[in-house]
């Protein structure tokens, strides 16, 4: 199968292009504007690894690098992922990505009857937080007759010092007004709200966490009949939740347009900007993890089962952290097993109900990704 990774080369797709290479029934593109990274990537690569530029802004163009391709796996940022879509229905690809932070996920699921209609599938948001979170739910739910709530924490240790992956993804994490569903309802609610210390899995422990916009809540209560409550925390490390304290205080990430030196943009446009241009951390140890608790009843009773990871960087021989890892090899599967025809479903879905969390899991274990299962009740 012809797999395009379109940001391939980029700090998450490296390791979805990584995944893919190693696999023998993969003919692999790495897609990327900066052609000279996705070169120097590729002759790292096992296999013949092919390379070409793009511009993703440019429709045309794009349709024409992923014309041919069964697959196509997006590692760009979430803002290029509508783009991405209208390109593969073009070239009649199917489509993955990393999650598109709820208002744009809202927008991709309008293009669910053109892929089902095209017969094609597009997974919207396969990483770690959305994707591996969804697929853990989705074995949760499957284990129970009624799903009433379901909670998602995440948390990390190490990692170096500022921002763990995009900074402007980050940013809007930390500056959007996240989004929860209680009591059958969409409330929103004020940023960095719903402080909450929790216990993550050795060796990350103790974190603080706090509710933030994701992807899952775009989903989740639809997906799952009746369920009652959905939240999501993450918890960043204090220092980068000081960092963008500070930003917030001091008014740079407002969207208001300011003048200056006969310019016109907004604060968070420039702090967009210099934050792009500085040095991409290394890669250094790092563990990642999720918690999911889904609860509801089987057999009459109150049933609750806990789902866990703990993810750590793979710096011999990948050279990568694991935010890295958790995020860009769950795509790199979901991609393979789209190729060969084992979605469950076409049209625009999310991966709890794109992919058979059973066999989702196994082919996770077999890359040293385990998610514990437990029954706690």
């Amino acid at each position: 199968m012809k797999i395009v990774t379109l940001g391939g080369c980029g700090a998450m797709g490296r390791a979805t292009s990584r995944e893919l290479a190693g696999n023998d029934d993969v003919e692999l593109t790495i897609a990327d504007a900066d052609i000279d990274t996705a070169e120097r990537l590729a002759t790292d690569l096992p296999g013949t690894v092919e390379t070409v530029q793009v511009d993703v802004t440019d429709h045309d163009h794009l349709v024409d690098v992923l014309t041919d391709s069964d697959v196509v796996a997006n590692a760009l940022p979430y803002a290029f992922n509508i783009d991405v879509m209208e390109a593969c229905l073009e070239a009649e690809a199917h489509y993955l990505d990393l999650g598109g932070l709820y208002h744009k996920t809202q927008e991709q699921l309008e293009l669910d009857d053109a892929f089902d209609d095209a017969e094609l599938t597009a997974v919207l948001g396969i990483g770690a937080s959305p994707g591996l979170t969804n697929v853990a739910t989705a074995m949760g739910a499957s284990r129970l007759d009624r799903v009433d709530a379901i909670h998602i924490r995440t948390g990390a240790k190490g990692g170096g010092d500022g921002f763990a992956y995009s900074a402007k993804t980050i940013l809007d994490e930390l500056t959007m007004n996240p989004v929860v569903f209680e009591d059958g309802e969409f409330k929103e609610l004020d940023p960095l709200s719903g402080r909450e210390t929790y216990t993550m899995p050795d060796p990350v422990g103790e974190v603080e966490g706090f509710h933030s916009i994701h992807s899952e809540l775009a989903t989740m209560p639809y997906t799952f009949d009746g369920v009652d409550t959905v939240d999501f925390r993450v918890a960043f490390s204090p220092d980068l939740v000081n960092i963008c304290d500070v930003l917030i205080g001091l008014n740079l990430t407002s969207e208001e347009e300011i003048e200056f030196k006969d310019t016109t943009f907004t604060p968070r446009e420039f702090l967009d900007w210099h934050l792009d241009q500085q040095p991409k951390p290394g890669a250094v140890e790092e563990w990642k993890s999720f918690r999911v608790d889904v609860t509801g009843e089987k057999d009459g009773e109150d049933t609750h089962y806990q789902y866990s990871v703990v993810v750590e960087s793979r710096l011999d021989g990948w050279g990568l952290k694991a935010t890295a890892v958790w995020t860009g090899v769950p795509m790199g599967i979901a991609a393979e097993l789209v190729g060969r025809g084992e979605a469950l479903e076409t049209g625009a879905k999310p991966p709890e109900q794109a992919l058979d969390p059973k066999q989702f899991i196994e082919e996770l274990r077999q890359r040293d990704i385990v998610i514990d299962e437990k029954r706690v009740a």
